[in-house]
């Protein structure tokens, strides 16, 4: 009998860190372990390796611990990653894997595993954070022009690349990325994670954060970058506090702007209106916060990149019930229907903004309709099997083009 042949994830953070935010990878590992011996790269990391991956998979971790909680260290280790992932692409190599899937998007790690490795690669292209910060200087602008101009060059280069929308399929064609290459598969929600709470737990949890029953929470979970437009909305809801206190901000999560957010929310005289919970420790917490919300905010600020991808507080707000109030982007319009599960405004028009958001606070008959309709369509548009087969199905195709597998 013939031996499996050898797949290969590669990774930044663990395999738990991997999962928390890629609810289907156990699943995909399991599926691809049928037809393959799984390897899996990354660091080290604080979590146990989830049960299921842990039996379908061979855990390499390099003697390095990578926190993602600890925002220094993460991006210590973020900086320092793409010197190591040469070494793994060569490890790989050593290995014979028939193919390699990288998860995320990290400046110029497609290209160094595409030169070191030289077999098929697969790739997520999502959050281009060159553009995120490179605007901060005139040297980090150039330096962001080299790196993306490599990153371009290695996407071409790529057997398979999956996106979290179909927004970007077009503005990849441009940059010479072969459209047959690439998959669309959306980001999927573990719904035994994240979903409505009963309504006594979800009183509980308003209690918790110290909301009454008559005030109208707007919450945002994600990582703090400076693209999610955070400020805009602190500054959007100080023009509203004189009319209408009743409106608060949950903001759930951590990142580099957070010392930055809580100063202004201090400059606007925000304190009691404005909340942040820093990082929560499990996404049961997450979801506990986000169901102390009457309205789930999805927002960045409009760059070209922002209409990429879907973020992670639009999926985890729509699993929750939420109405969604989200940037009339791209990847966002995809899931986001206007009147029918939330309303959508101009990242750039905060006078649209508070309209919107008006509307929304002044109508709990609208924004339960919109809230069941958000968690029906989460239900059929961020299902794990159907992620789970949508990842899979290309992968073996991979495996089987590198003469992995037998067809």
């Amino acid at each position: 009998m013939r031996d499996k042949p050898r797949f290969a994830f590669i990774y930044r953070y663990g395999p738990a860190d991997h999962a928390e935010m890629f609810h289907a990878l156990p699943e995909v590992v399991e599926q691809l372990a049928q037809h393959a011996e799984v390897h899996y790269f990354s660091m080290r990391s604080p979590l146990p390796v989830p049960p299921v991956i842990a039996r379908h998979a061979v855990i390499h971790h390099l003697p390095i611990m990578c926190r993602r909680t600890d925002n220094f260290d993460k991006y210590l280790k973020t900086l320092l990653w793409p010197l190591l992932v040469p070494w793994l692409a060569l490890r790989c190599r050593m290995l014979k894997c028939s193919a390699i899937y990288i998860n995320e998007t990290i400046p110029l790690v497609a290209t160094l595993v595409r030169l070191f490795y030289r077999g098929k690669v697969a790739y997520t292209i999502t959050d281009m954070f060159v553009e995120i910060y490179r605007e901060r200087s005139f040297l980090i602008k150039l330096l962001g022009r080299f790196i993306q101009a490599v990153d371009h060059w290695g996407w071409r280069r790529l057997a398979l690349v999956f996106t979290r929308t179909h927004s970007i399929c077009a503005y990849l064609a441009r940059l010479g990325v072969p459209p047959e290459r690439i998959r669309t598969v959306y980001d999927p929600s573990d719904f035994a994670l994240y979903h409505p709470l009963p309504a006594d737990r979800r009183l509980a949890a308003r209690q918790r954060y110290g909301y009454q029953p008559d005030e109208i929470v707007l919450a945002h979970h994600g990582i703090l970058h400076p693209n999610k437009g955070n400020d805009r909305i602190i500054r959007a809801l100080a023009d509203l506090l004189p009319s209408h206190p009743q409106i608060k901000y949950l903001l759930i999560g951590d990142g580099p702007e957070l010392a930055a957010l809580r100063h202004l929310v201090v400059q606007c005289g925000l304190e009691k209106q404005v909340q942040f919970t820093g990082w929560l420790e499990t996404p049961g917490d997450v979801n506990t916060a986000l169901n102390a919300g009457d309205i789930g905010l999805a927002m960045r600020i409009g760059l070209p990149s922002d209409h990429f991808h879907l973020t992670g507080a639009l999926v985890h707000a729509m699993a929750c019930g939420l109405p969604v109030l989200a940037a009339r982007l791209g990847g966002m319009a995809e899931v986001v229907a206007e009147n029918r599960n939330g309303l959508l405004f101009d990242p750039g028009d905060m006078d649209e903004f508070k309209r919107k958001l008006l509307e929304l606070s002044a109508d709990p008959a609208k924004r339960s309709a919109y809230g069941c309709a958000a968690h029906a369509d989460a239900r059929r548009l961020f299902s794990m099997d159907a992620v789970a087969r949508g990842t899979v199905t290309p992968l073996l195709e991979l495996m089987r083009d590198a003469g992995g597998i037998a067809g």
